[in-house]
């Protein structure tokens, strides 16, 4: 069965921090240079440069216009700990010694409020309250959308970073420390899978809805040996606009990807935040060998590619296929 599977992303997610940086810097000034508009938008501009978010966000809001909506979302983000600028200097320290990817991480919304926060301001980056939007607003929505997508892969997973190693739980843990978020179990006496699918609120949550399939228990299927019969549950989601997931593809398509954020070879080192590919990837995890005949196209027959359709197996391939990109 799967064990604890070390990631590394330390230089991809270099290579990303290192453009973020410059380029928010850049984008940060542009934005200030802004020529005055109303009062309330004056007042606006004036709570965000003292740091005074939740008046922020009501006058921000109440000025409204790109701009305004533009610092209501920041505001929002903020409001939870997450800063441009913060975000920029602790990836600058070198004293820190969690790495970058370990900076990342440890500004993943882990509160219901602070998730909240993050998905107002997701929404008003891409949804229709902003008619222009710039690059700097696709990228914070990339960047905005990731972090709400790893916050539930790290509940769901039980994902852990240490000096930029990425390790997850493990499908046949024996403690309770070490076991999925979900229900998973492979009885060697009786020869019964037991899933109870990845849950109804993970899909929710990056896809805003979900759906169950329960038709495949008691199936046995006669393909691998030993034969094995189910008790499973196969959670999946249509994405939905507005939706977390398609978010993070509308950003990650919009955003012009530059020289600077390519590697050696002219791949976009950004792809590891785009959630999208990664999980409608039509990927059945293991298939072909016999500790997840779950994945196998005789039980499920319906995975593709791009088909905007995200089902257990492939969100299985994202985390535990060490040829992913998602670590």
């Amino acid at each position: 069965m799967l064990q604890h599977i070390p990631k590394n992303g330390g230089y991809k997610f270099s290579f990303v921090i290192l453009a973020l940086i410059l380029i928010l810097f850049i984008w940060g000034c542009k934005d200030s240079e802004q020529s005055d508009s109303t009062s309330e938008l004056e007042q606006c501009r004036i709570h965000m440069d003292e740091r005074e978010w939740a008046d922020a966000i009501s006058t921000c809001e109440s000025a409204g216009g790109d701009e305004g909506y533009h610092s209501a979302a920041l505001a929002y983000m903020a409001s939870s700990g997450l800063t441009i600028i913060d975000l920029a200097q602790s990836l600058l320290d070198s004293s820190s010694g969690s790495g970058t990817a370990g900076v990342i991480f440890d500004y993943i919304p882990t509160t219901t409020a602070d998730r909240t926060n993050f998905q107002r301001a997701l929404s008003y980056l891409m949804g229709s309250n902003i008619t222009t939007k710039t690059q700097n607003i696709y990228f914070e929505a990339l960047l905005v959308s990731s972090m709400l997508v790893f916050g539930e892969l790290k509940d769901l997973f039980k994902l852990s970073e240490i000096d930029g190693e990425f390790t997850t739980c493990s499908l046949d843990a024996t403690t309770d420390a070490d076991r999925c978020g979900f229900t998973f179990d492979l009885s060697t006496d009786t020869n019964t899978m037991t899933f109870g699918g990845l849950g109804s609120s993970f899909y929710t949550n990056i896809c805003g809805a979900n759906s169950h399939d329960s038709s495949h228990d008691g199936t046995t299927l006669t393909t691998v040996t030993p034969n094995i019969s189910y008790d499973v549950t196969i959670d999946s989601c249509e994405i939905q606009a507005g939706s977390v997931i398609q978010y993070n593809k509308d950003a990650y398509d919009n955003f012009v990807v530059t020289d600077s954020f390519k590697d050696s070879e002219g791949n976009s080192v950004l792809s590891t935040l785009d959630f999208y590919t990664l999980f409608d990837s039509g990927s059945r995890f293991n298939a072909s060998g016999d500790e997840i005949p779950l994945c196998k196209d005789t039980v499920i027959t319906s995975i593709a590619t791009g088909d905007e359709l995200i089902y257990d197996c492939e969100i299985f391939g994202a985390v535990f296929d060490p040829s992913s990109d998602l670590f």
